[in-house]
């Protein structure tokens, strides 16, 4: 069964990289560590309700790249818990709160993982399900 430290891992390892391209502190050819994070059906429900396969969501981070200055960008994870366990997977819930030039904005995020070698951080992500949080 997937440990809680090893989800979070996974979370925070995700959620670095994403800062860093969003601040352009990665090369822009220093993508495929997100691509390989991201199952072949993976799919986000947005905290707006929108729901976007796999190739949408490689689309919008990719063309993200360095739209945030250095420094004002950055993503806080909070409160990992696995909810449900089975031998290779999880469904894991967390805080992500964001911070950027113009606020912070928080979501609850639960996300489906599973175990993959070949995976940067030896885990899958196959579902991914944001609400936003009010402040």
């Amino acid at each position: 069964m997937l440990s809680e430290d090893a989800c979070r891992a996974e979370i925070e390892r995700l959620h670095d990289r994403f800062v860093a391209w969003f601040t352009g502190a990665t090369d822009p050819d220093d993508f495929d560590a997100v691509e390989r994070a991201l199952a072949p059906e993976f799919e986000l429900v947005t905290p707006d309700g929108d729901r976007a396969d796999r190739a949408a969501v490689l689309d919008s981070i990719r063309g993200a790249h360095g739209r945030n200055d250095p420094g004002t960008f950055d993503i806080e994870i909070r409160n990992v818990e696995v909810v449900h366990g089975a031998a290779d997977r999880a469904t894991v819930r967390y805080e992500e709160w964001q911070e950027t030039a113009r606020g912070t904005t928080g979501r609850i995020s639960t996300a489906l993982l599973r175990e993959a070698a070949d995976a940067p951080g030896g885990l899958l992500w196959l579902d991914l399900h944001e609400t936003w949080i009010e402040r």
